[in-house]
């Protein structure tokens, strides 16, 4: 659950980004008393209100009005939040063209909207989604899961043991039994270690004893699940090696080596690429900027501020789109989730193409097109940097 754990923390870290960047200067309510000057920038009141830096006049110092922030930055957001995305799924141009042209306080903006969906979508992920380590190993992450698994190893080992004695001298099972006896003991290595960082002993039958139940178990639990980690990836790449060879060639070592790595610990690379995936969403809209440059490198009124709030609007709906289809797929309508998400976005894009940038039919569709290829590319290159930094 560490992912889950930190994806979580991620969304409420957006969440605060957005209200932060969304939030108004604080509401007055009632008749309040207002300092001759802002207390921010010292500025001559002539209102509530500072005509200058937007900051309120009326300056509390209580916890009460703390509360009341909180509340009105969240109400705020939702306030915004209900006029922006009913727009953003049925009239997507119109809503980047309004706030390109400067109708900018009715909606939230696209950066906010994009942080605070794109955290949420992966939120929606943890649990829509199976967690991959799950599937890696099935090693426990507590004391007594240890010591019992370790028993049960070493029962295992016992009677693998027993049974290859049995086997006369040349026996074609020997091999295979050599083996899985090597690889129960390196597992039975792993947990002993494991039960030495707890400060346990193992009398040598699987039965352990605690010295310190509470000593340095903050410490463990990191050091436990870098071993672990470690292991894993040693399995992996044993069991990948037994059923074929991976042949990777590249000009560069280093690039050969991260996919040599990806390719031998698939499952693993996937759990990390999951925890990375959330921390660089941010990077699909300035790799997808250049190719819209393109598309209208022949349309000088458009300019690179307009291309980004196209492209953080669409990827918005985007975040929208895959956690429905998540949500679908868990729910048990696989059919209706494939079906949204191979016809709703081209759609989706035309409709905002031909509204955002004032395009005919003809020149919406071959745009429409191109911003499809566009996306695969830009959804490739995002991965290749997720998986660069995964492997």
């Amino acid at each position: 659950m560490n992912v889950d754990v930190e994806i979580a923390t991620d969304v409420a870290t957006a969440a605060v980004l957005v209200n932060e960047a969304e939030k108004s200067a604080a509401h007055a309510t009632g008749e309040a008393e207002h300092h001759h000057a802002c207390a921010n920038c010292n500025t001559p009141l002539q209102g509530a209100y500072c005509h200058a830096c937007g900051q309120s006049g009326h300056i509390h110092k209580s916890l009460l009005h703390l509360v009341e922030e909180l509340l009105h930055g969240l109400f705020h957001f939702e306030t915004k939040a209900w006029r922006t995305i009913p727009k953003l799924i049925w009239s997507p141009g119109k809503l980047t063209r309004d706030y390109i042209d400067g109708q900018r306080t009715r909606y939230v903006s696209p950066l906010a909207l994009f942080l605070f969906l794109i955290f949420l979508m992966f939120f929606v992920f943890s649990f829509t989604t199976s967690n991959p380590l799950e599937s890696i190993t099935d090693k426990p992450h507590t004391k007594e899961g240890i010591s019992r698994v370790l028993q049960e190893n070493q029962a295992k080992l016992t009677s693998l043991q027993s049974e290859r004695n049995k086997l006369p001298a040349g026996d074609s099972k020997l091999e295979e039994l050599d083996e899985n006896i090597a690889d129960l003991k390196s597992e039975i290595t792993a947990l002993e270690s494991s039960l030495n960082l707890l400060g346990i002993k193992n009398d040598g039958n699987g039965q352990v004893k605690d010295d310190d139940k509470d000593q340095g178990l903050g410490k463990l639990a990191q050091k436990l699940d870098e071993k672990l980690f470690k292991k894993i990836e040693e399995n992996q790449a044993k069991q990948a090696a037994k059923k074929q060879k991976v042949t990777v060639t590249s000009s560069l070592p280093s690039i050969q080596e991260k996919i040599k790595h990806a390719v031998n610990t698939p499952e693993l690379t996937l759990y990390k690429m999951k925890s990375n995936a959330s921390k660089l969403a941010f990077m699909l809209m300035p790799i997808s900027l250049p190719f819209l440059w393109l598309l209208f490198i022949f349309k000088r009124r458009y300019g690179m501020f307009d291309h980004a709030v196209f492209s953080l609007y669409s990827l918005s709906f985007m975040a929208l789109l895959l956690m429905t289809t998540a949500i679908l797929n868990t729910m048990g309508f696989s059919t209706t989730a494939v079906l949204l998400f191979v016809f709703v976005p081209p759609l989706h894009m035309f409709r905002q193409l031909r509204e955002a940038y004032q395009l005919g039919v003809a020149a919406g569709l071959w745009r429409t097109i191109a911003l499809l290829f566009v996306a695969g590319c830009s959804l490739l290159m995002y991965l290749l940097l997720i998986l660069s930094v995964s492997a």
